[in-house]
């Protein structure tokens, strides 16, 4: 799988984005089977449940779509009150989490993990992205 050839720069695009953001608490790339990729949550267990917990939500996502007719969904976003859960799909086998302090808006935090998405392709895939431009 390319995503782990390039787990390196891809560690250093999501260690990056969880400095600049400050209620960004932690992020990983997990795959459509829960299989945690590149984290910076450095704690085992905390990966294995949230890939466990990532995956069974994009297999919602993906029959949401179906079901009630909504179009390709590319976020959800759980909120409780010590945290926030959020998961945007980057491809359709691979998926970003992040884990956000309670206080964090919305909008803002969807702004990041999307342009966070962009960058993970272009280091994923550099020359098919950049033709799009």
């Amino acid at each position: 799988m390319i995503f782990t050839a390039k787990a390196k720069a891809l560690d250093s695009c999501l260690v990056s984005l969880v400095q600049r953001v400050g209620e960004i608490r932690g992020l990983m790339l997990v795959d459509q089977n829960g299989l945690p990729l590149v984290s910076t949550l450095r704690s085992p267990s905390l990966e294995e449940a949230l890939g466990a917990f990532a995956g069974a939500t994009v297999r919602h996502m993906k029959r949401a779509e179906g079901d009630f007719q909504m179009g390709p969904l590319y976020f959800m976003h759980i909120a409780g009150r010590d945290r926030q859960l959020f998961v945007t799909p980057v491809t359709d086998e691979v998926m970003l989490l992040a884990i956000v302090a309670s206080e964090a808006t919305a909008s803002s935090i969807a702004l990041h993990m999307l342009a966070m998405t962009r960058e993970i392709l272009t280091v994923v895939h550099p020359v098919e992205v950049m033709e799009t431009k």
